[in-house]
Formats: structure tokens, C-alpha cells, sequence
């Protein structure tokens, strides 16, 4: 996520305007729209009714949120069609809009008001698969803008964007707020979760400065266990933090908004055996030697400045954010099965061939002989040694995003022409270490740092580490922007928009201990990059018939920067990678009826994704990223309606239809060969799922669906008893692309579980929520009773092929070791008890 939008001055809305009015306070809260029903957006860089708004999105205010026990960002995919928000087991999030689905720097751009956040690379480059979850208290609403806004938002917004708008200060008045609940998860063996939420909002100098503070502690109740390990509830997260927020109003027409968030999450990795579940029914069992503890930490600070100059306004604004994200996880059977003394429990065979066979032997031999290497003879054996020291391989892996961004911009919405101009730039650095060293056997902590090697010789028997490298990743951007609308009549407004992007990669790797294995060899920094510049453009037109119906036709385009490969072993040729692009036609339909009791919005949509960045696994271990030469295309239909039949009760019904193919073959660069299926232990292959045209892409349901429903009934003087509902369904999807020759290389499941397509599928599932409760003065004060996944349902968001992965850890059942297929699922169902209260 690169392009920072701040805030622009934003006017009021009217149910009908006859002439300009004079602009609001810089920044402040939308004013309120003609219809209660409906929520104003700021989107489009200017307060806009969400149905006069010329594009698809889906809105949501505090209230909703609060309704549907939203606490986090990662719950949104409940309020949006074509939403998915699946969580990474190593920490962090991927969003996918639209079905657009590919490893990289990310497809949606993460807004936390209107500060571009992004995911950490990685080894991997896989930006996208890491962005940060965000605290949803205390908040506006959260916006989904679907489809690319490249124009306004720029690189990592091609499926679309996604906004949380966090409440102001109030410059004349004190008010707070609070709100906290325990809970307990199914599995977690009775333990409890609980969650403090708090604000406060003081008027330091009347109408001149505000200050709002909030802060937060959240402890989950976890429920995955390591039968292993003897452990229980590893998943147990822990997290607090804080936002700060200062408006300074210095004249009528200036406000400058400062801002400082902290947020800092524990927690462990959760993907867990499915197999296990399948075939015994024991569920959420982490079946690893070693733990995966993971943090989360993210600082971020920001400065907004909104002039009105009477002829536009000026904005200038700045941001700085530091996150760092730290994890472990298990490599140990890609390392221990050259290992002829067993560190395993049995569970990957020891090793029983010579030394000189080991892979890296050569390269071993050369450092050996130059003294790189001590304590060892510079032989098979020798080297039989060094390998036998690396024990039970378990990998650290701390990285840290440090992004700066900038952006002035002058603009204009009073009049029929309304335009935007702005220039923008950014600088994110990513630096990551890999460490490989051995877990403890009986408790599975890593034993990092110890027998981390002194200077440039490594001892064996002495020093352990197995590997340690860093990356040093820098992407800086630069961007000039231009978009404008004009109303040529009452009814018609047409708008283009132009963005010119020129971006620079660098990345500097260092090899301080190689990993033989794995095809590496001792390296001094080595930098390597790419540059690349060009142009984004977005027309569209939309036509009110009344101020009831509106209908808009678009074509927008949306890109993603480019990268270079870090992986171990990777031939040179395959480590520059280009940006790759969409283009997006568009028609819309936005429709009230019934003097606004029903709402009816319609789109849809055609996306053509060229040059697409797809992923691959070198060595079937370490993965990497190229371009394809195959196109893909995506189509669909979606729609977001709203139903309020009579007093106090209201429906809400979203949805859509996607079809997401590719348009041609894929293939891998020229000069790597494709593994073999199943893989044999061939190196200086790439795994890869090549998808043949007309393939799915991976991770696209074809059909969403979202429903809730909130009653309400008086029981006295400013009481009401408080009822919601709500449904979220997501249908089958794959994971890989060319399922019918995966699936024919491996019939059968591990363990006699399914085998085939099945391993390859994940089923479609739906997801059910209620609350009830006791509310004062509209919400004042409040208690709740709650439930998320009512049902218990285990909906699968990612499934791994245990036979077809080497770096997966086998299990033991019925006497036999097999390798098990792991999962990353919803969590089961939440039951709790909620309070809150407000003060003014």
C-alpha cells in the first residue's frame, strides 16, 4: 500500500443545492445525510451520500460495527460482497476484493484513516499476505471501495481499497467512552478472554485544540493445543495499544490534525492438522516440535494541515510508521532428512546414505578448505557433522517496515468543475533476518541465539545456527496526480483522472552463514533492482434520472510495483520481477424506493489482469515470484440492498457473483525447470501450480453473501431490548491452479482421508452471529449477550497438501508416519458478555 490520501475539506450535503456554499471546517466529520438510512462517504476525496457516490462501495458506521461485534479490521469481510479477509498463520492478514488473488505487494490498499499502511516482505516478497489488522473502536466507519482506484490511491489498490475512518476531537466539549466483555472460546477448555476498550475526548482550549485518547487490552481465549508438546491454548493472543489524536484550529479556515498510534499483539502461529480432525475428530491440534510465537508491533505517527484559500484548498500531510513482525516456524523436515542422527521422535527416517551426497557438499568442501570452517574434517563425514548439528530446524524470521510518505495537494468541489491536483512520494524499508537453528527437543523453544557462530568461523559441535542471512529491501515512489469532474448538467457529470508513477527497487542481501542444503553460499551485500514508471488512467460518467436513481459507467486502471526475488539458490536471470496492471469496466446501478425504505445498488464488472505476478517454490521450499505471460480475466455481479419495513426494524442483503479465470498457459521463467509431481527431492526445480487457461484462480468463491438483521422493542422510559442477526457465506474455492493433474498425482489423502480434488478444495462455508441486549438512551449505556460463529463451523481459508510440501513435519497414526494436511480456519463459536457505557 503506497499513496497517502489525507483528508480534504469536506462539504455538507443537502438534500437539493441551487448554488456553491461556502466550504466547511477542513477535516471535520461529514455533515449528516438527508435520510438517516444513509451514510456519507468520503471516497471520492469530498463528503459524498454513499447512493450519489459514483462507484461501488460498501459503508458501515460505529453502530453496525458495534452490532456485529466488529473489533478488528479482519472481521470486515461480514459487511462486504466480494470481501475476503484471510488470515496468515505466520502473522498478519491478505484482503482480497474481486477475487483478485496473487502473492506480491498487496492487491488492496490499507487505509487507516487516510494513512497508507503496508505488510512486511518477507524473504518471500509477499507484502500482501502480512498487512496489519486494525483496532475498530472508537471509529467513524469503515469504507470498501471495490475496483481499482488508481487515480486517487495509487499502487496497491488494484482489487480495491479499504478505509477506517477514526472519530475527531471535539474542540467544545468533554465526553468518553467504554466498553469491555468476556468471552470464552469452544475448545479452549474454559478459558476466559476479555477485552477493555476506553476513550476520552477533552476540549484543552476551547474551539482552538482537542485531544482524544484511546486505548485498549485485548486477551483472547485460545484453542489450539500441541498434543506434541503437552501444551494447551498456544493461540492465546494478547494486545493493547493506544491512538492519541490532537486538532489544532488556529482560524476558521485552518485546522492541522496530529496523530499517534500504538498497537502491540502476541500471539502464536494457528494453522493446525486437519488430517487429525478427519480421521479422528480431535480438532485444533498443532501437531509441530516446535512453538511458533509471533508479535506484531506497529507505531505510526501523522500530520495533516487543510487550508481553505477560498479558490481551493491546500493539503499537506506526512506520515511515519514502524511495524515490526516477528516469527517462527518449523523447517524440520527439509533439513533433518539428511540427518543420520535422529532429533525427530521418529518422525522424518534418519538419514542413510553417504555425506558426499548431501546436497551443498561441494560448497561445504570449499568453505572447509578456505578455514571458514572449524572443528570438522573438510569430508563426507565431516560434513555429515555439520548437518547432524542442526537438529530439529526451526526458523526465526524478525522483519521491520519503515515507511515515510508525503503528499500536497490543492483542490476544488464547489463549483460544476471540480478538480484534484497533488504530487506525491514514499520510502519503505523492509529489512528482514532469516536464522535457522535448532528447537529445544523437549520444549520446542528455539535455542536462538545460542551457538551463534564469533566472526567469520564456524565451529561444529560448538556453533549451530544453520543459517543466517538479511535482506535489505527499499521501494521509494514517486507520483503526480490529476482527476476532475464536471457537471456538464443537473443529471450528467463525467470525470477523467491521470497518474503518473516512476518507482525504484533496491534490495541488498547478505549471507552471513549459508545454508548448504538449501543452494546458498556465503555472500557479501549484494544489491539488486529495477526501475519503472508509467501511467494510470480512470474515466467514468454517471446520470442521476432523480434524486433517487443514479447510473454510472466507469473504466479505471490499477497497478502494483514490481520486485526482486531473495530466494536461496534462485539462477540470478529469475530474480527481477516487473509491476503488473488491471483495467476495469464498470456500470452501476443505485436505486431507493418507497420514500427510501428500500435500497437497491447493482454493479457489474469486468477486470483484464495483464503481466500478473504468480508465485513458485525453488526446491519446492523456498518460494519466489515471477510474471506470466497469461492473461486473466474477472467478471461478476454484485449487489448491496437494504430493507427498513417499518419502525426499529431493518435488513440488509449483499452479495455477489464472481467468475476469475486465467486466459492463457502459465509457465515458469526460461532455464527452470518445473519439479516433479509428487516431488522427489529434485533440486534446482520450481514448484509450481502452472495454470492452463480457463484455470480458477486460487481463492476465488464464486458466490458471497451477507445478511444481517436488527429489531428493537421498548420496555420503558428510554430502555429497548436490542436484537441483531447476521450471516456470512462464502462457496468453494481452490487452491492451486491445474487441479486435474494435481489431483491425479495424488488420489489419495494421508491416513485414507480423501485424496484428489480434496486436497486441493476449500469447501464453501457460512458463518452465523446474534446479540441481544438491554439498552438506555439509545445506546447511552448498554449489556449484551453475544455469539460469533454460532454454529461452530470450521470454515477453511487455507489447506496445505502434506505429501505434496517438504518442509511439513509427519504425524503418526496407526503405527504408520504420514503427512498430514494442515489447515488455517475461522475461529470456532465465541460466546461472551458485553458492557459499555458513554459520557458527555
Amino acid at each position: 500500500m503506497l499513496l497517502l490520501t489525507s483528508s480534504l475539506c469536506y462539504p455538507a450535503i443537502a438534500a437539493a443545492q441551487t448554488a456553491p456554499a461556502p466550504a466547511p471546517e477542513a477535516s471535520a466529520p461529514p455533515a449528516a445525510a438527508a435520510d438517516p438510512n444513509e451514510i456519507v462517504v468520503t471516497a471520492l476525496k469530498r463528503a459524498t451520500n454513499i447512493q450519489q457516490t459514483p462507484l461501488a462501495i460498501s459503508a458501515v458506521t460505529a453502530e453496525t460495527l458495534t452490532k456485529q461485534n466488529i473489533t478488528d479490521s479482519a472481521a470486515l469481510s461480514r459487511i462486504a460482497p466480494g470481501l475476503q479477509i484471510n488470515e496468515n498463520a505466520n502473522g498478519g492478514s491478505r484482503v482480497i476484493i474481486r477475487n483478485l488473488y496473487a502473492t506480491g505487494e498487496a492487491l488492496v490498499g490499507i487505509y487507516y484513516d487516510d494513512v497508507p499502511l503496508s505488510g512486511t516482505g518477507g524473504v518471500s516478497n509477499d507484502a500482501g499476505g502480512t498487512q496489519p489488522s486494525l483496532r475498530l473502536f472508537d471509529v467513524e466507519r469503515a469504507e470498501v471501495l471495490r475496483g481499482p482506484q488508481g487515480t486517487l490511491y495509487g499502487a496497491g489498490s488494484m482489487g480495491g481499497t479499504m478505509r477506517i475512518i477514526f472519530a475527531k476531537p471535539k474542540l467544545d466539549r468533554y465526553e468518553g467512552a467504554i466498553d469491555a466483555q468476556i468471552n470464552t472460546a469452544t475448545g479452549s477448555d474454559g478459558a476466559i478472554g476479555r477485552q477493555v476498550n476506553g476513550m476520552v475526548n477533552i476540549p484543552v482550549i476551547k474551539d482552538l485544540i482537542g485531544v482524544r485518547a484511546v486505548g485498549y487490552y485485548d486477551r483472547t481465549a485460545g484453542y489450539i493445543d500441541n498434543t506434541l508438546l503437552g501444551l494447551k491454548n498456544i493461540n492465546t493472543n494478547k494486545s493493547y495499544g493506544g491512538r492519541v489524536t490532537a486538532r489544532i484550529k488556529p482560524a476558521d479556515n485552518i485546522t492541522l490534525d496530529l496523530m499517534a498510534v500504538y498497537q502491540d499483539r502476541k500471539g502464536a502461529g494457528t494453522s493446525w492438522n486437519y488430517t487429525e480432525y478427519q480421521l479422528t475428530g480431535k480438532k485444533f491440534d498443532q501437531t509441530l516440535l516446535m512453538q511458533q510465537p509471533q508479535e506484531d508491533r506497529m507505531k505510526l505517527f501523522s500530520g495533516t494541515l487543510n487550508w481553505d484559500m477560498d479558490f481551493a484548498t491546500l493539503t499537506v500531510a506526512a506520515s511515519y510508521s514502524d511495524r515490526k513482525l516477528q516469527y517462527k516456524f518449523d523447517y524440520t523436515p527439509y533439513f533433518s532428512k539428511w540427518q543420520s542422527v535422529n532429533h525427530t521422535r521418529g518422525l522424518v527416517p534418519a538419514y542413510t546414505g553417504a555425506g558426499t551426497a548431501i546436497p551443498g557438499y561441494a560448497a561445504f568442501v570449499s568453505d572447509c578448505n578456505a578455514g571458514f570452517i572449524a572443528g570438522t574434517t573438510c569430508n563426507g563425514a565431516g560434513y555429515q557433522a555439520l548437518v547432524n548439528g542442526y537438529g530439529n530446524s526451526t526458523t526465526y524470521q524478525p522483519q521491520s517496515n519503515k515507511t515515510s510518505t508525503e503528499e500536497i495537494r490543492l483542490a476544488d468541489d464547489r463549483h460544476d468543475f471540480k478538480w484534484t491536483v497533488g504530487f506525491y512520494h514514499s520510502y519503505r524499508k523492509n529489512y528482514t533476518e532469516s536464522i535457522l537453528s535448532p528447537a529445544d527437543p523437549v520444549t520446542g523453544i528455539q535455542l536462538y541465539p545460542v551457538g551463534f557462530p564469533a566472526g567469520n568461523v564456524y565451529t561444529v559441535g560448538v556453533d549451530s545456527v544453520g543459517l543466517d542471512r538479511t535482506i535489505d529491501d527499499r521501494l521509494e515512489q514517486y507520483a503526480g496526480f490529476a482527476e476532475g469532474t464536471w457537471d456538464a448538467t443537473d443529471k450528467l457529470s463525467l470525470t477523467a483522472g491521470i497518474r503518473y508513477f516512476n518507482y525504484k527497487k533496491r534490495t541488498t542481501s547478505t549471507v552471513l552463514i549459508p545454508s548448504y542444503i538449501a543452494g546458498n553460499t556465503r555472500q557479501a551485500p549484494l544489491t539488486t533492482g529495477g526501475d519503472e514508471n508509467g501511467k494510470l488512467l480512470k474515466f467514468s460518467a454517471n446520470y442521476k434520472f432523480n434524486r433517487d436513481v443514479m447510473f454510472y459507467v466507469s473504466a479505471t486502471q490499477g497497478y502494483r510495483p514490481g520486485g526482486v526475488n531473495q530466494t536461496l539458490g534462485l539462477p540470478s536471470y529469475a530474480a527481477v520481477y516487473s509491476s503488473d496492471s488491471v483495467w476495469n469496466y464498470e456500470a452501476g446501478l443505485k436505486t431507493s424506493w418507497f420514500d427510501r425504505k428500500v435500497v437497491l445498488n447493482v454493479d457489474a464488472f469486468r477486470m483484464d489482469w495483464t503481466n500478473m505476478q504468480v508465485s513458485a517454490s525453488f526446491n519446492n521450499a523456498f518460494g519466489f515470484i515471477t510474471n506470466s505471460s497469461s492473461p486473466a480475466r474477472i467478471q461478476g455481479i454484485e449487489f448491496d440492498t437494504a430493507f427498513y419495513p417499518v419502525d426499529r426494524l431493518s435488513l440488509k442483503v449483499s452479495g455477489s457473483y464472481i467468475d476469475a479465470k486465467l486466459k492463457g498457459d502459465q509457465s515458469l521463467p526460461s532455464g527452470i525447470a518445473q519439479c516433479p509431481i509428487p516431488y522427489d527431492g529434485s533440486l534446482g526445480c520450481a514448484a509450481i501450480a502452472a495454470g492452463k487457461s480457463g484455470d480458477p484462480i486460487p481463492y476465488s468463491p464464486k458466490w458471497t453473501l451477507q445478511a444481517s438483521a436488527d429489531y428493537s422493542t421498548p420496555v420503558g422510559d428510554d430502555l429497548e431490548i436490542i436484537y441483531h442477526g447476521d450471516l456470512s457465506y462464502r462457496s468453494s474455492a481452490l487452491t492451486t491452479y491445474d487441479l486435474p493433474r494435481y489431483a491425479r498425482n495424488y488420489p489419495n489423502g494421508p491416513g485414507g482421508t480423501p485424496g484428489g480434488a480434496a486436497l486441493y478444495t476449500l469447501p464453501g462455508f457460512a458463518t452465523v452471529g446474534l446479540r441481544v441486549g438491554l439498552e438506555k438512551d439509545q445506546g447511552r449505556w448498554g449489556v449484551y449477550l453475544f455469539a460469533n460463529n454460532l454454529f461452530n463451523t470450521i470454515g477453511l481459508v487455507n489447506l496445505t497438501n502434506g505429501q505434496a510440501s517438504a518442509t511439513q513435519l509427519g504425524w503418526r497414526y496407526n503405527g504408520n508416519v504420514v503427512k498430514p494436511n494442515f489447515a488455517v480456519t475461522t475461529a470456532p463459536r465465541v460466546v461472551g458478555l458485553q458492557v459499555m457505557a458513554k459520557f458527555k
